[in-house]
């Protein structure tokens, strides 16, 4: 294990199968399952699975945890709380190929970001590179017709995937902030737990007066995988790329998910590959390589 968590490229190809997943299961139970019952039940499944593993760090972390607790609920509300349960309600309504792509924006996004917040420098390279994914997502976005743009008709589940793709660039740029004293078992178990209690009134709102969860083997399925995958796998082999890597690079992630995505929506729900989704591929591929390759000074 210890080995595992130390090689970086097996990480990321872990991760991003198990995030590939992540919009395959919850674009096939859309229907199914409403969205904040799904993001709730998924992290609620999830939990045991952090907790047998840091059981023997809770007790020692506590006081850590409560030295920390602002950027704790902080990263917990952005990383938990908020991006699947704004995923799933973008899903009840666009592709999960289109989703994948749209959140292969990311490094752009993340490059943006630690230039805003921390003034780490980007080259002309990077900002041709953040140029080239802002256009490729304005393809996607349009469908392949301008017209679109101009009548600002955009999908509604297209710009929450979106919104959700901003809210995980935030907290990665930011994730680096977290206690180092805590263990990484420690630290997920802690922000499920802060997102869980974050989500239930929104959850106890919804199962009143929108759809309640349904008891069925569709939905327990959905929900497992989520846990074991998305969650657990995901969340911790990110967290840890995170470490290895740094937030930049940590980013490029998106785009193996974009690739196992685009072929797991195409093989289990039939979903189809539109030229208009090629085109904003090729300029997310080549803006992400671009926005997060560094500049070699010149002499």
């Amino acid at each position: 294990m210890r080995w595992i968590l130390n090689q970086s490229y097996i990480l990321m190809i872990a991760t991003s199968v198990s995030w590939a997943s992540n919009s395959v299961i919850g674009r096939a139970v859309h229907d199914v399952v409403p969205p904040i019952g799904l993001a709730f039940w998924r992290w609620a499944a999830t939990l045991p699975f952090f907790l047998i593993f840091a059981w023997p760090y809770l007790r020692r972390d506590w006081p850590v945890l409560l030295a920390n607790w602002r950027w704790m609920v902080f990263l917990a509300t952005l990383g938990i709380a908020m991006y699947n349960t704004i995923i799933y309600f973008g899903l009840d309504h666009t592709t999960a190929i289109n989703m994948v792509l749209i959140n292969a924006m990311r490094p752009a996004v993340i490059v943006s970001l630690s230039f805003l917040i921390y003034r780490v420098t980007v080259g002309r390279v990077q900002t041709l590179g953040l140029f080239c994914g802002f256009v490729g997502t304005l393809v996607i976005l349009a469908r392949g017709d301008w017209a679109v743009l101009l009548g600002v008709q955009f999908n509604i589940g297209d710009l929450w995937i979106c919104c959700a793709t901003f809210i995980w660039a935030v907290y990665t740029v930011f994730l680096p902030k977290r206690p180092t004293q805590l263990h990484p078992a420690s630290f997920m178990a802690y922000s499920v737990l802060i997102g869980l209690a974050l989500m239930l009134p929104f959850y106890i709102w919804e199962t009143v007066t929108v759809e309640a969860v349904p008891l069925q083997a569709e939905a327990i399925w959905a929900i497992a995988g989520l846990a074991v995958f998305a969650s657990v796998i995901g969340h911790m082999g990110y967290n840890r790329i995170v470490d290895l890597m740094g937030a930049n690079v940590a980013g490029v992630t998106s785009y193996l998910v974009m690739a196992f995505g685009v072929l797991m929506a195409i093989v289990f729900l039939g979903e189809e590959f539109h030229t208009f989704h090629a085109a904003g591929l090729a300029l997310l591929v080549v803006g992400s390589y671009l926005a997060t390759r560094k500049e070699v000074p010149k002499p």
